[in-house]
């Protein structure tokens, strides 16, 4: 609900007005005295935005995380939660730091924007040198969506017999990379209104933005899984074709639900919605038509007649990763529908 308050309007000489600002709004804005406001006519009424001709250097943010008797799993979250918080320079520091020197240079790496700026043996400095006002939220939605594009493409070939399991994992390490850059972006827009101006955009499209890019994530890790899966299940020619049908279906509705959001296409949002459902039944389908006594990842030997033959659990992880991604193609139509 919108909060309404009520300012008095005051007479100011011969030519103005005076209404006062509320402390929390201009707070949030950061503005001080003598702070330019832009003041916008429309039909509805006046738009007040901060206006700051002359904007003040802040001393970038800065975090110091002490890797003192900590695992490299620790020290990798720690690392990846200051990333997303929005710090600018993140500092590694301890007496042992060599130990984990290489592998520790290689998390700050993995972040999109970060820079070793400074190296010593008790601390690794990294500093993010991208200026977030060049950056364009929807034209990193579409690099994840092309390389996601490629995989799916790619993971076709698995289903012949081709080994694209490796690349795979390198190829989505990518998307990852840029998710956590488009969330960490997103987040410093929804806790700063000035950075949500200059990206042009509001607190619902950021939300918007993050929930469709986490699903384009989840959807390209699903298919990495589905070639690594598709090594192990050992699948005659005749299922083989049946799967590789069904998930054509399914990449071929994200495509369409991703031309839907570009084009903020509704109709073709509400048909992707009956199309999904189409490929999640076919998925249960084919899980049926061969159920067996032990669906376990890793049984070497069905206890049932199943022509999966002995990685019948890999098969049941291939199907359910294409079901995650019709899941997820139809969570991202909703958000076209929804507004988004």
């Amino acid at each position: 609900m919108v909060k309404i308050e009520l300012r008095k309007l005051i007479s100011f000489g011969k030519n103005s007005y005076v209404v006062s600002l509320p402390k929390k709004w201009v707070i949030k804005n950061k503005l001080k005295k003598g702070a330019f406001i832009s003041i916008i006519e429309d039909q509805d009424g006046l738009l007040l935005k901060s206006h700051d001709n002359k904007p003040k250097v802040e001393e970038p943010r800065r975090i110091t995380i002490s890797a003192e008797n900590k695992n490299l799993d620790v020290i990798r979250t720690e690392i990846t939660s200051a990333y997303l918080e929005g710090y600018v320079i993140i500092e590694v520091s301890s007496k042992n730091l060599k130990d984990n020197s290489i592998e520790i240079r290689d998390m700050l790496r993995g972040f999109a924007g970060l820079e070793i700026i400074n190296q010593s043996l008790s601390r690794i400095v990294a500093k993010d040198l991208i200026n977030i006002n060049e950056i364009k939220i929807k034209t990193l939605i579409r690099r994840m969506d092309n390389i996601t594009r490629s995989m799916m493409e790619d993971a076709l070939e698995c289903f012949d017999g081709v080994d694209h399991a490796e690349s795979m994992a390198h190829i989505d390490d990518e998307v990852n990379r840029l998710h956590f850059f488009t969330y960490r972006i997103i987040r410093m827009g929804l806790t700063d209104v000035r950075i949500a101006n200059n990206l042009g955009t509001t607190p619902l499209k950021l939300h918007s933005d993050h929930t469709v890019t986490t699903l384009i994530e989840r959807i390209a890790d699903s298919t990495k899984k589905i070639c690594r899966y598709l090594n192990d299940s050992k699948l005659g020619k005749k299922w083989g074709l049946e799967l590789k049908g069904i998930f054509n279906d399914i990449k071929q509705s994200y495509f369409d639900v991703m031309k839907a959001h570009y084009t903020q296409d509704n109709e073709i949002a509400l048909r992707i919605e009956s199309t999904n459902k189409k490929n999640v039944l076919a998925c249960d389908d084919i899980f049926h038509k061969h159920k067996h006594e032990d669906l376990t990842l890793g049984n070497e030997k069905c206890k049932g007649v199943c022509d999966f033959r002995p990685a019948c659990g890999a098969t049941i992880k291939i199907i359910e990763n294409m079901k995650e991604i019709s899941y997820s193609v139809k969570y991202i139509a909703r958000t076209i529908i929804g507004g988004g």
